[in-house]
């Protein structure tokens, strides 16, 4: 079973672009990317005992607003903490998907949250098949498991009618089951997606590259063909790493 873990980022009035990421992993995976964050819970809050929920955006806040138990660190070991998860990303055996899609592109066109979803759907889709193609003598499925969100209902509508049918690119075929609804605290790995999710939207929505470029070598690719990655934006001249692959 290869299980893709999907968060959301950009669903804010003020955002311009919106977000849909997250990291598929073999299922053995999962123990040693659980076993990196509580290393390094352990590392940071060496006195906290119940398991902390990591999120990027509580780590960035201002200091004056910053949640327990993160108000106990400094800016820079804040930054660091951050750093420290980006690296596991890279490093640790996952396949990065994600969709960028600027909100004034999808406004006459379709909500973006199920455009996002259905292309991850899709991608995700071909990324198992390619891998069974490679070793016929070792099936895989696929499962997504997506944070918990107000899009609940109308994801599992779409799940369900993926699952077995067709999206506009194609038929679904590797797909185990309908998408799981977990809330984030309840695993590490969703923990993690929520990382990438922010690391994309910070590249597209603000043009901060630091996280992204940290973990953009874990894109789903074939060769120089980069399918874990898409943006859809305005912009036909576009030179982003989606963008160019697709070109």
């Amino acid at each position: 079973m290869i299980i893709l873990y999907l968060d959301e980022s950009g669903v804010h009035s003020d955002a311009k672009t919106f977000v849909l990421s997250g990291l598929a992993v073999f299922e053995r995976e999962i123990h040693w990317f659980t076993q990196d964050l509580d290393a390094i819970q352990a590392k940071y809050f060496p006195n906290v005992t119940e398991p902390i929920e990591f999120h990027v955006s509580q780590l960035r806040r201002p200091e004056d607003k910053i949640p327990k138990p993160f108000d106990s660190l400094t800016k820079e070991r804040r930054r660091q903490l951050v750093d420290d998860i980006y690296k596991i990303i890279r490093h640790r055996r996952g396949v990065l998907f994600a969709v960028a899609i600027e909100k004034a592109w999808a406004w006459a066109r379709e909500d973006p949250y199920e455009r996002a979803f259905e292309e991850l759907t899709n991608r995700f889709d071909l990324y198992v098949r390619r891998l069974n193609a490679q070793t016929p003598e070792h099936e895989q499925r696929g499962l997504i498991v997506v944070a918990e969100s107000s899009y609940r209902d109308r994801l599992e509508i779409l799940g369900r009618k993926f699952r077995g049918g067709a999206t506009r690119w194609g038929m679904i075929r590797a797909l185990a089951d309908v998408p799981f609804f977990v809330p984030a605290s309840n695993t590490r790995l969703l923990q993690i997606a929520d990382f990438c999710a922010n690391a994309v939207y910070g590249r597209y929505n603000g043009g901060y590259t630091r996280d992204f470029d940290i973990i953009a070598p874990r894109f789903d690719r074939e060769e120089s063909r980069i399918h874990g990655l898409t943006h859809l934006c305005n912009d036909s001249e576009c030179q982003c790493l989606g963008c160019l692959s697709r070109a």
